[in-house]
């Protein structure tokens, strides 16, 4: 029984560590920039800038891997868990919380008009009660049918 576990837990880090390399490279840049163009959005709307925080990056992250691990795409992960319990599993203490995510667009500004153009996810871009974000970017598919990169916002406020 050991075994399996060592075993499973070595899959798992090796699923995650190409995520977490090429996420500390490439993808903080890309990360800012999405943060960037939904403050723009914001501004536009005469609503406060997004902060990023480091524990809701966290929970970004988590949900990338989360992913990966499992071959989805969604809000719901296949065993029934929703996004905010990554959130509550990182302690961040939050009133309120929400997720965005995307895959397939090439650009944070094109990740962000494709929000925009989605009722649920504009909300969430648009809330005036959200004032912290973490974003996570995968170069990647966690499945087939769509192409990367897979992004995941998480926003909320304490």
């Amino acid at each position: 029984m050991r075994f399996h576990r060592v075993t499973a837990l070595l899959a798992a880090f090796a699923l995650a560590a190409p995520l977490l390399a090429f996420h500390e490279t490439r993808t903080d840049s890309m990360a800012a920039a999405v943060v960037d163009a939904m403050n723009r959005e914001r501004a536009a709307h005469g609503l406060t800038p997004l902060r990023i925080d480091d524990e809701l990056s966290a929970v970004a992250l988590d949900r990338v891997g989360d992913m990966f691990a499992k071959h989805y795409f969604g809000h719901i992960s296949p065993d029934g868990v929703k996004p905010w319990s990554w959130a509550d599993k990182e302690g961040y203490n939050y009133r309120e919380f929400g997720e965005n995510l995307a895959v397939g667009y090439r650009t944070p500004q094109a990740v962000v008009d494709g929000w925009m153009h989605s009722p649920e996810h504009r909300k969430n871009v648009l809330s005036a009660s959200f004032v912290e974000v973490g974003v996570a970017i995968a170069p990647e598919s966690p499945e087939h049918r769509f192409a990367g990169p897979t992004v995941v916002a998480i926003y909320g406020v304490r």
